[in-house]
């Protein structure tokens, strides 16, 4: 009988076990909120090297020496997730700013759409230039984001023609939520069912300034 016993409770135990992995790996949440900020060290110099005396570089220097110094104010992106569709927009002070802007989860034509999502008034192709990127895995590097197991991926847009050189995307990433990476910000590069839950963005020749984005909840 104590062996009957436990047998049952060990067939409970595992099917708990089980039942909760298949819960995490089916789970599909609909909304994510991020926060968005902007940083500056200014202990260092920002090394920007333009290659004209362009009126663009101009109007970056005059940048270097006022905004670039201070931090930006923090701003929410809320990403919302109906069929294949990935509506998004900002939010600041818990105040919605701009217009929506709804992508696919397998194109990149980003629709903006107006405060009713009606009216759908611009069109614009991300992935139409079909820029040129490194990438690189580091599966070592891993750490816990909301639950969710996450591994760094690094993505590297080359532009040999911009003064600021290079973009570098450093992120964390779980393949848990089959989301691509152009669902939180706008890369021109399909990188599918690659969540990112954290994304530190810069510039090659801009030291000292990132952009990161960090998960602050689902919901």
């Amino acid at each position: 009988m104590k062996h009957i016993n436990y047998i049952l409770l060990l067939l409970i135990l595992t099917s708990c076990s089980t039942s909760k992995k298949l819960t995490e790996v089916n789970s599909r949440p609909t909304k994510f909120v991020f926060k968005k900020s902007m940083f500056f060290s200014i202990n260092r110099t920002i090394e920007f090297k333009p290659k004209t005396d362009s009126l663009t570089n101009k109007e970056t220097k005059k940048l270097q020496k006022s905004e670039f110094l201070t931090q930006t104010p923090e701003t929410e992106i809320h990403i919302e997730i109906k069929n294949d569709s990935i509506w998004r927009h900002i939010a600041l002070n818990g105040k919605m700013i701009g217009d929506y802007l709804m992508v696919q989860k397998s194109n990149g034509i980003l629709n903006y759409y107006d405060k009713s999502k009606t009216v759908n008034y611009k069109k614009y192709d991300l992935f139409a230039k079909n820029q040129k990127y490194e990438i690189i895995e580091n599966r070592k590097d891993r750490k816990k984001i909301n639950g969710y197991d996450c591994y760094k991926l690094t993505l590297i847009k080359k532009d040999i023609n911009s003064d600021i050189g290079n973009t570098i995307y450093k992120m964390y990433v779980t393949n848990r939520i089959e989301l691509p990476i152009h669902s939180v910000v706008n890369l021109t590069k399909l990188v599918s069912n690659t969540f990112p839950m954290e994304i530190i963005i810069s510039e090659k020749n801009l030291s000292g300034i990132s952009e990161k984005y960090e998960l602050i909840r689902i919901e």
